[in-house]
């Protein structure tokens, strides 16, 4: 059975300015059908509105409209979307963060991939919000790009 993911926005951003870097890696898996990546309307909105910031597109003259288009296109095409997805989990810490949890635990994702702290955190933080979070969706696992591609690779004897 393949992963079940949900990226954040940070892993899409990373993943157009660099095609050679881990988080353009994560999408070759969805590519080829590796791994089952699920997105959310709101989370498709985000990564538009960040991919069209001027300040974004000034420090990467690449990224432009046409792409931006053709690569939310790749997405939707070969994510699975979700249009209303429930509010599971209240991140007081970072309210913005939401989105990528509630959709990972609706979907009953095995990995959220991520580079922001906040989430992270939840993983090994030791506030309350942080074990709430451990004890309810134990199965969930937030990582950074880097190590979830380790994950995959079989390990040398």
């Amino acid at each position: 059975m393949r992963p079940r993911v949900v990226f954040d926005c940070m892993v899409y951003l990373q993943a157009i300015m660099s095609e050679s870097g881990p988080a353009a890696a994560l999408l070759r898996l969805v590519d080829n059908d590796e791994i089952d990546l699920f997105v959310s309307q709101e989370i498709l909105d985000e990564v538009h509105d960040v991919l069209s910031r001027p300040k974004i597109r000034q420090k990467n003259p690449e990224i432009t409209d046409e792409r931006v288009e053709a690569f939310l296109s790749r997405i939707s095409e070969k994510a699975v979307t979700l249009d209303d997805v429930p509010l599971h989990f209240f991140y007081l810490r970072d309210p913005k963060d939401e989105k990528y949890i509630n959709l990972a635990v609706e979907i009953d994702a095995n990995y959220l991939i991520s580079r922001d702290k906040d989430l992270l955190d939840l993983m090994t933080g030791y506030a309350d919000d942080s074990k709430e979070f451990r004890r309810r969706f134990r199965p969930l696992k937030i990582v950074e790009p880097v190590a979830f591609l380790q994950s995959l690779t079989p390990k040398q004897s």
